[in-house]
């Protein structure tokens, strides 16, 4: 008997197992059933755990062998949680195989090697193991794309974050009472003066993918080389694709613009009324001004009445920037182009509280040296794929002005 036949035993023996459980705490609660019936049916419970276990012990030890002399006791402490199992060296050691043997979770099903990959996609909610996705990244490998990405400017840290595990749903957000209570007389009834308005914000998850071309001398390297390249080369696309969905929401708010035409002021004053009046205090207290690098100039070249520059390094950190104690954050021209020649638009508010970014699970990879280009070119394709969706739940609290240049 295979390790794949061992597997599907200890399965079948666990569903029985269950339903005999189930079977003897109904006769146990029934007083017209005997204490024979009972007995007989605990011990057939006992021997099909006897049974079980005794399986569970050849895997184990069959397990050790396939891995390299992996003593059972060890095997049985393995971790068995999904992020324990991600953050395993087990598990590093199976994703690293996975990509150098090109199998995905159809062409790697049933192959003991990636049978950790698997179990922890599965208790992850992960989609069905058949389908031709790929396997979720070591927890370490994770960690160090997002330490990556948080080098490269992501917008994402400004919004409202979500992990899901559904591809569609929705959230409920609450209307914010806006009347106090009312006032009674001791002993007085209390009748209800406002009721809460409830809204549904439904969320989509679409899904990003990206494919990297892997020499087979750099697939032959450590497995620390390859995964850091591999989170590298995520890292940068991840943020590229975070950035452009948050940009392109933030683009279909309406532009007004920061310096009304027949009023006479300056940019000044057009910021502290989007501040003062524009923004609910609460919003502007927590707003963020993002701007691209033209905007940025700009606000650059704003002075106060001593002719000293408002835009104010960040005391806390040495790469931002602050204009009346509100952060600055810059967006390149490339991700963030002036959509005309003789103005630019700076989006004011409060982004955690203006929307939400979805995400389902981790990035996914899954590798091939037979598609694409990788026959010809005797390399392998590496496939990266990341599900997520923005949804906005407060309309007012980010505003677009458009400043003329």
């Amino acid at each position: 008997m295979n390790l794949q036949e061992l597997m599907n035993q200890i399965a079948t023996l666990g569903a029985q197992i269950r339903a005999a459980a189930a079977s003897l705490a109904q006769a146990a609660n029934n007083p017209v059933i005997s204490m024979d019936e009972i007995t007989r049916q605990r011990n057939a419970l006992q021997e099909l755990q006897n049974r079980q276990a005794a399986l569970q012990a050849s895997y184990d030890t069959m397990m050790a062998g396939h891995q390299g002399g992996l003593r059972p006791a060890e095997a049985q402490n393995q971790p068995r949680s999904a992020r324990e199992r991600l953050a395993s060296n087990e598990y590093v050691r199976a994703f690293a195989y996975a990509l150098r043997h090109g199998l995905s979770r159809k062409s790697g099903l049933g192959n003991e090697n990636v049978k950790i990959l698997y179990d922890a996609l599965t208790e992850s909610g992960g989609t069905t193991p058949g389908e031709d996705g790929g396997f979720l990244v070591p927890i370490d490998i994770d960690n160090r794309i997002h330490e990556l990405m948080r080098e490269l400017n992501p917008l994402a840290d400004l919004l409202t974050r979500e992990t899901v595990t559904a591809p569609t749903g929705w959230r409920v957000k609450e209307a914010a009472p806006n009347q106090g209570m009312a006032k009674i007389n001791e002993m007085g009834t209390i009748n209800p003066t406002y009721q809460p308005s409830f809204a549904k914000v439904p969320y989509a998850l679409d899904k990003y993918g990206d494919i990297v071309p892997i020499s087979n001398e750099l697939l032959a390297d450590e497995d620390a080389n390859l995964l850091e390249y591999l989170a590298r080369w995520f890292a940068k696309r991840l943020v590229i694709t975070q950035n452009g969905i948050i940009l392109t929401k933030a683009q279909t708010l309406t532009a007004t613009a920061l310096i009304p035409a027949t009023t006479g002021a300056d940019a000044l004053d057009g910021l502290k009324a989007v501040l003062n009046k524009e923004l609910d205090p609460a919003i502007s207290a927590g707003a963020t001004i993002l701007c691209n690098q033209i905007g940025f100039d700009a606000l650059d070249q704003l002075k106060d009445e001593m002719g000293r520059g408002l835009l104010q390094p960040d005391p806390t950190n040495a790469t931002m920037y602050r204009i009346y104690g509100r952060p600055v954050r810059v967006c390149s021209l490339a991700s963030m182009p002036d959509l005309a020649n003789t103005a630019t638009d700076l989006y004011i508010g409060h982004f955690g509280q203006w929307a939400t970014l979805f995400e389902k699970g981790g990035l996914e990879m899954a590798s091939t040296d037979i598609g694409g280009n990788a026959f010809r070119t005797d390399s392998t394709e590496v496939r990266g794929i990341a599900r997520m969706g923005l949804s906005v739940f407060d309309d007012e609290a980010v505003v677009r002005k458009s400043l003329t240049l």
